[in-house]
């Protein structure tokens, strides 16, 4: 291992280096505000399946939809302890799927003529095995970049959607998990 020993070197030379770094650091720096103008904030987006509700317009997170298909459930008699959202159930490749009008879960009335059913993955954190929702429609899936933090917490927050309309981000865990929905 080699030990300099004697004076320090010139100011010539360290003049040399601190200009060609003073130049290199203002290169990068340029550089990266300029990338810092072009990309702009990441934010992750959220696919949702856009549900018309009666004229209101819904959004429910597309990983938690199994299918999309046509309103087709049995009606079941009537239980005095089950919950006005219950419509019957349907079975789906040997499971039974509990059937909720989704408007009688956000406070509305039942719809009279369902025009969609949603089949919902099972989760563990919702109470009940297979659930289904009805809606008045289904318009495809439109990705949301970020949801406000509701204001309560059985409220569903709202986003806006590119044309300007307000839409529920409805959120199939928090929805269960608020209510008593067993059958």
């Amino acid at each position: 291992m080699a030990r300099f020993f004697g004076p320090p070197p010139a100011d010539a030379p360290l003049a040399g280096r601190e200009a060609f770094a003073r130049r290199v650091l203002a290169d990068r720096a340029r550089i990266m505000a300029a990338r810092a103008d072009t990309e702009g904030p990441c934010a992750p987006a959220r696919p949702l399946v856009l549900l018309d509700l009666a004229g209101q317009c819904c959004g429910v997170d597309l990983h938690a939809v199994l299918r999309v298909t046509d309103p087709v459930w049995s009606d079941m008699p009537r239980r005095p302890d089950c919950p006005p959202g219950v419509r019957g159930v349907h079975g789906y490749q040997g499971d039974l799927y509990t059937v909720f009008d989704l408007s009688v879960l956000l406070g509305g009335t039942a719809l009279a003529k369902p025009g969609v059913m949603l089949l919902l993955r099972s989760v563990s954190s919702i109470p009940l095995g297979r659930i289904a929702l009805l809606a008045s429609g289904a318009g495809g899936t439109v990705d949301i970049t970020a949801t406000p933090t509701p204001l309560t917490p059985s409220g569903f927050p709202q986003a806006r959607l590119a044309d300007g309309r307000s839409m529920t981000v409805i959120d199939p865990a928090r929805l269960f998990s608020s209510r008593y929905v067993g059958v």
